[in-house]
């Protein structure tokens, strides 16, 4: 079975636009023009942001690769900073070329979202124990498997 992962900004562009959620996300490479960005984006002045490497790869937290409650001038220091930096993670090295921009959101407890969809169907995993800690918590994930052509099963009591 092949499996693909795709970006976080990708996931969260899918869940916007086919769940009509109201995420705010931004893809920033090293071609990006910040003043354009600012000005196609006026949000970024006006809320604190989180920045963090959107590569296909955990632990971004633990490697100081996550920017939290920041402006948008610390925000782009942080990138032009990390862009194009090698770093090694789980025995990969590869340089930083893809980040996420979007708004810091105060909050205590963090979750963790996965959907994997393979010719079978959906295998759609959750955690109340997200974070930097996930890889610890993995005994606490739920998953329930959704086949092709059928429907979230129903809420069970």
């Amino acid at each position: 079975m092949a499996r693909r992962k795709i970006r976080e900004y990708s996931a969260k562009r899918l869940l916007s636009k086919y769940l009509e959620l109201p995420i705010r996300s931004l893809q920033v490479t090293s071609d990006i023009d910040f003043k354009k960005l600012a000005k196609e984006n006026p949000w970024l002045h006006d809320e604190k942001l989180v920045v963090k490497p959107d590569m296909l790869f955990g632990k971004r937290g633990k490697h100081n690769l996550v920017l939290l409650n920041a402006n948008l001038q610390g925000a782009e220091e942080f990138i032009k900073e990390k862009l194009g930096t090698e770093v090694e993670i789980s025995g990969i090295k590869g340089p930083i070329t893809h980040f996420i921009l979007e708004p810091f959101v105060p909050h205590n407890d963090e979750y963790y979202l996965s959907i994997l969809s393979t010719r079978e169907g959906s295998f759609i995993s959750f955690s109340t124990a997200g974070g930097m800690e996930i890889e610890e918590n993995w005994g606490k994930m739920k998953t329930i498997t959704v086949p092709i052509d059928e429907s979230l099963p129903e809420k069970k009591s």
